[in-house]
């Protein structure tokens, strides 16, 4: 009877051990899980942040480029004028070509703005794509039973994020070839007005 008792001590050590370690596998996999979606989403908000101080930065720049170009333009066109001691048809002409430059200027950073809004919302969309993603796998995160599982699935994700990071940046690249296409268009368009 002793000998029966001791067997069942030693066959309850083993399960109890087993169901120990599966627990602490269980509650690995959770924290693992956590901290892949927090990065995932802190990933998804720096990179929103980022495009959009950019966005600003960028518009806000050639704004007021602009301003501060047409503004001299016209001031030193007076002034060289003056200068120069052009009559008033030379000093027309020279005004009237600064003001087709600018014109073509402002004609090029229109182009550019237009494509710089594009972008952003490229950019928006793969982090909205992003988030979608994170929180899919997110339950297969949890729904995983052993390190192995939370392994596939986390390299998984992490392969999504690099397609999918990849695949935006095509996209942009050939929205920048774009812009720069159709900036340089609207160039020449003015160019061969002005001849």
């Amino acid at each position: 009877m002793a000998d029966t008792r001791q067997e069942n001590k030693s066959n309850q050590k083993p399960e109890e051990s087993l169901r120990q370690s599966g627990e602490h596998a269980a509650e690995q996999t959770r924290r693992i899980g956590q901290a892949a979606a927090k990065a995932g989403e802190d990933l998804s908000q720096v990179s929103a942040d980022f495009v959009r101080q950019n966005t600003e930065t960028l518009q806000n720049a050639c704004r007021f480029g602009m301003e501060a170009a047409t503004s001299v333009m016209n001031r030193s066109a007076d002034q060289l004028g003056r200068s120069f001691g052009w009559t008033g048809d030379e000093a027309q002409r020279a005004t009237e070509r600064s003001v087709r430059n600018t014109q073509t200027v402002m004609d090029s950073a229109t182009a550019v703005n237009k494509g710089l809004n594009e972008i952003s919302r490229e950019y928006f969309q793969f982090v909205a794509r992003q988030m979608e993603t994170n929180m899919a796998r997110m339950n297969e995160l949890w729904n995983c039973r052993s390190p192995y599982e939370l392994a596939a699935v986390q390299s998984d994700l992490v392969r999504e994020a690099m397609t999918g990071m990849l695949e935006s940046s095509r996209r942009v690249a050939d929205m920048s070839l774009k812009v720069a296409e159709d900036a340089g268009k609207r160039i020449s368009a003015n160019m061969q007005r002005a001849a």
